[in-house]
Order: C-alpha cells, then sequence, then structure tokens
C-alpha cells in the first residue's frame, strides 16, 4: 500500500525544488520585462508556464513597493530623543508637556545649526521636530488643553491655539472647524459615526500641521510613498480604460487587465528604483554621486512614459500616429486619475494619529 506520507527529507527535496522552480520563472519575467511588451505577449499567447503569473507578481510588488516607500519617508527612531518623548507622553500638566517640548525643540535647532548643510541630517532633524510637536500636542489635547506656540521656536508647524483650523463649508458646517466649538455634523448619521468624522478631521488637521515645517522634499516623498496604493486601486480602472480604447480589437477585457498588471509591475518596479535613489542621494555628501543619482533619476523618469508606449505599440500592433493618439488621450486621463487618486491615499493616512 502506498504510503502518501513522505519523510523530512523528501519534503526539504520539494521546498527547494519549487524554489528553484520560482526562481528560474521570477528571472525570466524579470529578464523578459526589460523589452516593452514581451512578457504580455507571451503569456498573451500562451507561453504562461515559464512566467509569474501577472496578477501575483503585482500584489506582491505593491506591497514590496509600499514597503520601500513607507521606509524612505520612516523617522529613525535614533533622530529623535526617544527617553523625551517618553516624557512627554507621561506628563500630568500641559505646562510640564510644553517645558519638555520647549526644551527639545532647543536641543534640535542648536544641533540644526551646529549641522549646516551636512547631506541626510537636515531632512531627519525636521522629522524629529514634526515629531515631537505631534507628541506633544497630542498630549495636550489628552489634557484637556488646547496646543499653542512654545517659546523655544515652536511656531514652525505647531497647532494653532484656539479655534483657528480648517476650513468646511459643505455638509451644513460653516466657518473654521474645532472638534470642541464647532465640529463637522452630519444630520442623518449616528451620534459615533459624527465623532468619528472629527477625530479624522483632527488628526489631519494636527498632521499637516506638524508638516508645515518639513521640507519639499520630504513632502514629495510622503505624497509619492501613497503612489504603490494608488496604483493597486487603478489596475482595473486602466484595464477599462485600454478595453475602450481598444473596441474593436475584440480582446476580452481579461486580456487588457493582463496588459494593465504588467504594466503597472514596471511602474512599480520604476517606482522603487526611484524610491531607493531619493534615499541615496539625501545620503551621500560626495558632489560626483549626487550627479549621478540626479542622472539615474532623470533616467528613470525618462523611461517610464518611454516604456508604457513602446509596449502599447508591440502589445497592440497598431500604426503608430493612432498608437501615440491613444497613448497621450489614455496618459492624459490615467495621469490625472493617477494624481487624484494618490493625494487621496496621502489624505486617508494623514488622518490616522
Amino acid at each position: 500500500m502506498h504510503n502518501p506520507i513522505r519523510h523530512a527529507g523528501h519534503a526539504v527535496e520539494e521546498f527547494f525544488e519549487a524554489f528553484w522552480h520560482l526562481d528560474g520563472r521570477l528571472f525570466r519575467t524579470l529578464r523578459d520585462l526589460v523589452l516593452p511588451g514581451r512578457v504580455a505577449i507571451n503569456y498573451l499567447a500562451g507561453h504562461r508556464a515559464r512566467y509569474i503569473a501577472p496578477l501575483r507578481l503585482f500584489v506582491v510588488l505593491s506591497l514590496l513597493t509600499f514597503f520601500i516607500g513607507s521606509a524612505a519617508v520612516h523617522i529613525e527612531e535614533g533622530a529623535v530623543d526617544v527617553e523625551g518623548i517618553e516624557a512627554i507622553t507621561s506628563a500630568g500638566t500641559v505646562e510640564e508637556v510644553e517645558r519638555v517640548r520647549d526644551r527639545m525643540v532647543g536641543d534640535i535647532e542648536r544641533a540644526r545649526t551646529a549641522a549646516g548643510n551636512t547631506p541626510g541630517v537636515m531632512p531627519s532633524l525636521v522629522a524629529a521636530e514634526v515629531r515631537i510637536r505631534g507628541a506633544a500636542a497630542n498630549r495636550v489635547v489628552e489634557l484637556g488643553g488646547r496646543p499653542k506656540p512654545g517659546a523655544a521656536g515652536a511656531d514652525a508647524g505647531a497647532p494653532p491655539a484656539g479655534p483657528e483650523g480648517l476650513q468646511f463649508n459643505m455638509l451644513g458646517h460653516r466657518g473654521e472647524w474645532n472638534a470642541r466649538d464647532n465640529p463637522v455634523v452630519v444630520g442623518w448619521w449616528p451620534g459615533f459615526a459624527n465623532d468619528w468624522l472629527n477625530r479624522k478631521i483632527g488628526n489631519l488637521e494636527m498632521n499637516m500641521r506638524s508638516l508645515d515645517s518639513a521640507s519639499a522634499d520630504t513632502w514629495l516623498q510622503a505624497v509619492m510613498s501613497a503612489a504603490p496604493s494608488a496604483l493597486f486601486l487603478l489596475v482595473p480602472v486602466f484595464a477599462l480604460l485600454l478595453k475602450v480604447a481598444y473596441l474593436f480589437t475584440r480582446r476580452l477585457y481579461l486580456e487588457h487587465l493582463v496588459v494593465a498588471l504588467y504594466s503597472h509591475v514596471f511602474l512599480l518596479i520604476m517606482l522603487s528604483l526611484a524610491f531607493v535613489l531619493s534615499v541615496l542621494d539625501g545620503l551621500v555628501a560626495s558632489t560626483t554621486a549626487n550627479t549621478l543619482l540626479g542622472l539615474g533619476m532623470a533616467a528613470v523618469l525618462l523611461w517610464m512614459p518611454l516604456y508604457l508606449l513602446l509596449m502599447q505599440k508591440r502589445v497592440y500592433g497598431q500604426a503608430w500616429w493612432l498608437t501615440l493618439l491613444k497613448y497621450l488621450v489614455l496618459g492624459f486621463i490615467y495621469f490625472m486619475m493617477l494624481a487624484t487618486a494618490t493625494v487621496l491615499v496621502f489624505l486617508a493616512r494623514m488622518t490616522t494619529a
């Protein structure tokens, strides 16, 4: 009688066999992705065993790019006096919170002056100040007070004193929002839903004001880190746009979805590379290295639209003038949708405490 239970050695052998098989498919997929349209054309032609399925590859790269993008704007714990943060969160009075905050901000100001223009130092100091101010403001609110500017340069990025804040003229709300005195109230929502909405608005205001003192590069990286999530959401929309643009080619929607998935796989790889180049540019101090990294970033940004144009031409095989026309129309529509989705995802993240 055949025993279905295998010994441990056979299990290890099967594991490595599966791993090397996946590794081979991964290598072939990435290799053929270098040439615009090759993977999509071969996959649609039935040569599927040699490649990783587009949906699986897209999901994995979406997660990987998301974490790379998050790491690119991550505030390092070492850049902040952790004991000072703990002192803020454990303070028992508003005055004590403000004393600790002012002391820590003063230390950062002195470090900023001493650092001068040293590459890679300034962004971490700005991020540290943002985190300190955010922790202090949250603790003040917890203690029943209202955040107000401190003495040690706290005006930059500090939440305002009094009712000054976000303006809302929607859902029946008028004037400047304030959670206590002038909250947003949706009449047909239950109380807990309105409480949730105002907590989100408060988090958004606090985080946006905390980022006021951040550099333009920090803002750009923060927004761009939301791009992988936006790309993930828009893949089926892009496939639908392809279906409409190539309606008379008699291709099924799922075929356009394969093209959309492999297009976005390429975009995610390029976006990850852009994140890495951006981080390296902030860490190195060599002028030559910074120049090379800048050229690399420019090459990435130029290759992305050119690659997609070549891919669209090779997959659908239409005349250049028609391909270019459809590419420009689709590209404009999709770029506007992607920019809007990226900003919305970024704002949604900013509503978290």
